[in-house]
């Protein structure tokens, strides 16, 4: 998926916000009715037939037939998992949400209806999408009205990267369903490792998490890149793509050493142009180039690893999960320790989770969905997506898996999920709050990672060039800030 850039919210925002926006989303405003700005098919409508709430839902009472509009994603599995929990939602309440999907920027298109006063009652959004949303006040905060009323706190209940990347000054603006841990996972050609006669020395095969260090990674990836005629055919290693998390990830397992990380909120400050950000730069792109096992691709990690041109393939687990309809057996390692025998963090983009705007249309409706979704029944519903959702947000689903629709124990999504859940989640922190538009700093740390691999720039010269851009972007960002509290 493209993000949106600043500028081009910006300009859609801009033009979009009359006067009255900000007001309109004030509490208890009133805003003027307008027919959806898509109308729901018969495929996206909930099925009709309500039964009885179940005894310990004390949500939606109320309800019984109004009718309200979730917008989401207009991707299959997507639309899929909306229609379920519209329909769980009814079983439950009585009420009726009508699915609306949307293509990619959710978030430029809400701003867009709240001016146009066609904005739905509940999104499906990504948390590291709603920068702009949090800018504008155009959010219901949640702590009272769900958290509270369920009798439950986000903290105690979700994974710290989930809960902070809907959090904004002190209030969780979101309801989470899904946790990240990208960064911080490598795919390994479990196969190829076991027919190299390598199994009992590298994780996971050995029955390990992590590696010791990256340059037992560097040795397998060199053992299974492979050469024909002179030319590599099948590089050792990448980690292009993803990288702004998994290169910070490094960053951020160094700096946690002497207390301080890659964003350092209480004095306002980015730690990238420091000895620890060059030593990750060159743990992440600057040897394995140097050793020959890496190459700067056209393609990302995990569509090179799917194509056969990549052995190791870092930062997203979606190879080991897809590979197998290819003929690849990939299983999921954690990745090199950085600081002694300490267990790596990872900087999470975490994933998708549901919001509602203040100026919803029907309020009772937006507020009771999310209640519900902030329950295990709700979190299951959604994590039944691609036929069972390991990267959880909600801390006791760890480990279950009664509600997949795939139930064998030997599934790859499987035994990614029993690593990810018990290991890797709860060591995933978000980006950080306040740093900026964290989609520009993923694809700042790209850009220069990308001219170290192609050797246009050392690791330091890199982190430098990070550095400023950074500063630069966060700069831009407080500017945006400052406009927006005038309106």
């Amino acid at each position: 998926m493209t993000r949106v850039s600043r500028r081009t919210f910006l300009e859609l925002a801009v033009s979009a916000l009359g006067a009255g926006l900000l007001a309109s989303c004030a509490p208890g405003a009133q805003p003027t009715q307008a027919p959806p700005t898509q109308a729901p098919s018969k495929a996206t409508q909930a099925p009709a037939e309500p039964t009885k709430a179940p005894a310990q839902v004390t949500t939606g009472q109320g309800l019984e037939g109004k009718t309200g509009v979730l917008w989401g994603l207009q991707y299959d599995p997507h639309v899929a998992t909306y229609v379920r929990l519209a329909t769980m939602f009814r079983q439950q309440t009585g009420a009726i949400l009508a699915v609306e999907p949307q293509d990619w920027p959710i978030e430029a298109k809400l701003i867009a209806a709240l001016a146009a006063g066609t904005q739905p009652d509940v999104v499906c959004i990504m948390g590291m999408s709603c920068m702009p949303l949090f800018i504008q006040d155009v959010l219901l905060p949640l702590s009272d009205v769900v958290y509270n009323a369920n009798g439950i706190r986000p903290e105690d209940v979700l994974f710290d990267d989930a809960r902070q990347a809907y959090s904004w000054k002190g209030e969780i603006y979101g309801v989470p369903t899904e946790g990240g841990g990208l960064g911080n996972v490598v795919n390994v050609p479990v196969e190829d490792v076991e027919n190299l006669g390598l199994a009992d020395k590298y994780p996971p095969t050995d029955g390990t998490i992590w590696w010791d260090s990256h340059d037992e990674m560097f040795e397998l990836a060199r053992a299974l890149q492979i050469e024909e005629g002179g030319k590599v055919v099948r590089w050792g290693l990448s980690s292009k793509g993803w990288d702004g998390p998994t290169y910070l990830s490094i960053v951020r397992s160094l700096l946690d050493a002497r207390g301080t990380d890659w964003w350092d909120l209480a004095n306002e400050k980015f730690n990238i142009d420091t000895e620890e950000g060059v030593v990750a730069m060159q743990y992440f792109a600057e040897t394995p180039v140097r050793l020959g096992i890496e190459t700067e691709l056209d393609q990302s990690h995990v569509d090179a690893a799917l194509a056969g041109k990549v052995a190791l393939a870092r930062g997203n687990a979606a190879v080991s999960t897809q590979a197998s309809a290819l003929g690849y057996h990939f299983e999921i390692a954690g990745v090199p320790k950085v600081v002694g025998d300490k267990p790596p963090l990872s900087v999470s983009e975490a994933g998708w989770g549901f919001v509602a705007p203040k100026a919803a249309k029907n309020p009772d409706i937006a507020v009771a969905f999310l209640r519900f979704m902030a329950t295990e029944e709700g979190q299951k519903g959604y994590c039944t997506i691609y036929d069972g959702q390991p990267c959880i947000a909600w801390k006791s689903l760890i480990g279950k898996y009664d509600h997949w629709p795939n139930q064998d124990p030997d599934w790859p999504q499987r035994r990614f999920g029993e690593i990810l859940q018990k290991h890797l989640l709860p060591l995933a922190r978000y980006y950080g709050e306040a740093a900026g538009y964290m989609g520009e700093v993923a694809d700042v740390v790209g850009e220069f990672a990308s001219k170290v691999r192609m050797k246009e720039m050392t690791a330091a010269e890199a982190c430098k060039g990070i550095q400023q851009r950074c500063e630069a972007q966060r700069k831009q960002w407080l500017e945006d800030m400052k406009q927006y509290e005038k309106k």
